[in-house]
């Protein structure tokens, strides 16, 4: 969607299909809202569109306090840049920055530090460190407005290593102290509530039927309305349970976690998770022709918590297809105590901290998984949206549904599901 008549009927509906995907800057008042904003409509002639937040902001509009640019859904427009433009944004999003230079940055990536900032001129109208300072301006915005933190955690968490670095930049990028911004504030160790937004439709009901048989105990819980799980982020110990709420398009989340200055990674993980970012619009269109994909829009890709953890559900057995009861293979082998299990996963997490930061390989790395199963984990572990070889495709639907190949496996595989469930149900 790129015509300025698409956007303009877009915001004036205040569409959510379209929250995150454009932002609106308002001349008249110096501001940039979401589609979805609530405030009055402003006249055209008063109004710019930008593709991203950071492209608003670096014409000098300052975020909406009303719609909270802070809370959309993240944009999935990054798949059609480069390689390393993506890669790169990857590094930035896992606070990459928060400790180390752009240069340093660079040669992670293979290129020289002047090819890096020509990609983010370029692709967003600023550099790789506005970008990322932006990023963190956003989400500490955020938890002012939605967590329980202290402001100093709230600095530390967002990436800043001291309260005036954060209030100086907080500042100069908003024109608000964050005590303007803040709130509320109660104890730091209590548990956070923060919205996360998505693009409806979301189908909750697919979600839930590929979670329900793969569940581990101990370690998830699924309701009608909410999953949950607990997780290892860097060595910190944390657990999330998100509930949906339909009618706001968003999931409540409740996070509990050792380190506050985790929490930046943290939110992304179960963005990822979640498959909150996806433009259901995009996809739905596109595999709208194909009988696989009936009655299974706004599907997403459920993932897990790591690539780690996806390719140890792969070996033990769990697949797209549930005829095999994968929740029994993955806690058999994580309640045994063979030494191929302990040399599969200290091969498999070898293996993980090689490809951390680089783009994970088409072919299976490891011996020990096949090439299906190693799909499996990549979607899981990395919600790629168009993975070709997934167990369940033929010749016929790979190309059809580039690029969106994930989304139909996923379908077919819901289809399967439900019919299986309705068989059961029609035997009693």
């Amino acid at each position: 969607m790129t015509d300025t008549t698409t956007y303009k009927q877009a915001r004036l509906s205040r569409d959510a299909r379209f929250d995150g995907l454009f932002f609106i800057g308002v001349v008249s008042t110096g501001i940039y809202c979401r589609p979805i904003c609530p405030a009055p409509s402003p006249k055209e002639e008063n109004v710019r569109y930008y593709s991203s937040a950071i492209e608003a902001a670096a014409q000098g509009f300052r975020p909406c306090l009303r719609c909270r640019p802070d809370s959309a859904p993240g944009s999935p427009a990054w798949m059609g840049k480069e390689t390393t433009f993506r890669r790169a944004l990857s590094f930035i999003n896992e606070g990459y920055l928060h400790e180390h230079s752009v240069p340093e940055l660079a040669e992670r990536l293979g290129v020289s530090d002047r090819y890096l900032r020509k990609l983010f001129t370029e692709s967003l109208g600023c550099s790789p460190k506005q970008y990322a300072l932006y990023q963190q301006i956003l989400f500490a915005k955020k938890l002012l407005h939605e967590s329980q933190l202290s402001v100093t955690d709230i600095a530390f968490a967002s990436g800043f290593n001291s309260v005036r670095r954060f209030n100086d930049c907080f500042l100069q990028q908003l024109s608000l102290s964050p005590t303007q911004v803040r709130r509320k504030e109660l104890k730091s160790h209590e548990a956070m509530t923060l919205s996360m937004s998505f693009r409806p439709p979301y189908n909750w009901a697919a979600f839930k039927r590929f979670m329900a048989p793969r569940m581990i105990s101990g370690l998830e819980w699924l309701t009608d309305t909410s999953y949950g799980r607990r997780f290892v982020h860097q060595g910190q110990q944390g657990s999330f349970t998100a509930t949906l709420q339909k009618d706001k398009n968003a999931f409540l989340v409740v996070i509990d976690t050792e380190d506050p200055k985790l929490l930046f990674q943290v939110v992304n993980r179960i963005r990822y998770l979640l498959d909150l970012d996806a433009n259901p619009e995009v996809i739905d269109d596109a595999l709208k022709n194909n009988s696989s994909y009936e009655c299974s829009n706004g599907i997403r890709i459920p993932g897990c918590w790591d690539m780690e953890e996806a390719g140890v559900r792969a070996y033990s057995g769990e697949t797209l297809s549930t005829s095999h009861s994968p929740a029994s293979h993955i806690n058999s082998f994580l309640d045994s105590t063979e030494s191929s299990q302990a040399s599969f996963q200290e091969h498999w997490s070898a293996i993980c901290k090689r490809f951390k930061h680089e783009s994970w390989p088409e072919t299976s790395p490891s011996v020990h998984l096949s090439q299906a199963q190693y799909a499996y984990a990549r979607l899981r572990g990395l919600s790629l949206p168009d993975i070709s070889d997934l167990d369940l495709f033929n010749a016929d639907l790979t190309t059809s549904a580039k690029p969106w190949r994930s989304y139909l496996a996923l379908a077919f595989n819901d289809i399967n599901a439900l019919s299986q469930a309705n068989t059961v149900l029609g035997n009693e």
